[in-house]
């Protein structure tokens, strides 16, 4: 269990702050006032959640995707939000929508995903990793949420491993804890042969 809960705890507050950062494509073309209102209000929600006051963040947010539907990035960070807070079904609604709005989003794949992993739903987390990967092979948070997925929830060490270490090849083998993940896997998968 404690093993369970550092991996998915660790990765957890990494995608809150790395979802937050970037300003999802296609949201750009709006007019320029309405534009910088919007990056105003977006910049304070994101800058909430990076502080750790996601209810300071979520009514922001949520007026931002009422204010503006189809932009992605205000659905993808409530996703986070109500996915950290355990209501996944509005994290799966809130994922998707943002998904509808920017069908290139990597980040909403995988962090609905993450979603689908809490849910128990393992084959829908697979198959949403999958299309991540078809859409960037290199996006490293996919390889290790699906490294989670296979080490945690299938026990497929194997596979695992090798999502892993692509992780740690994409983010230049900085992540020690998950160096160490890889090396008490292999040493299971020694121990199985």
């Amino acid at each position: 269990m404690l093993k369970h809960f550092s991996r998915t705890a660790l990765f957890g507050m990494a995608i809150a702050v790395a979802g937050c950062a970037t300003s999802p494509p296609g949201e750009r073309h709006v007019s320029q006032p309405s534009t910088s209102d919007y990056q105003v209000k977006y910049h304070y929600a994101i800058e909430a959640m990076k502080q750790g006051h996601p209810e300071s963040a979520e009514p922001q947010l949520q007026l931002l995707t009422r204010e503006h539907p189809r932009f992605a990035g205000p659905w993808i960070n409530l996703c986070i939000i109500y996915s950290d807070s355990g209501r996944l079904s509005e994290a799966e609604q809130a994922c998707q929508q943002a998904l509808k709005n920017d069908g290139k989003m990597n980040q909403a794949r995988n962090q609905l995903g993450i979603v689908y992993r809490k849910q128990g739903r393992f084959d829908d987390a697979r198959r949403i990793y999958q299309m991540a990967l078809q859409q960037d092979p290199d996006d490293a948070r996919v390889h290790y949420n699906f490294g989670v997925l296979y080490d945690l929830y299938l026990q497929e060490n194997e596979i695992a491993v090798q999502h892993y270490q692509r992780y740690l090849d994409l983010t230049g083998n900085r992540d020690k804890k998950v160096r160490r993940w890889i090396g008490q896997l292999k040493k299971e998968l020694n121990k199985s042969r």
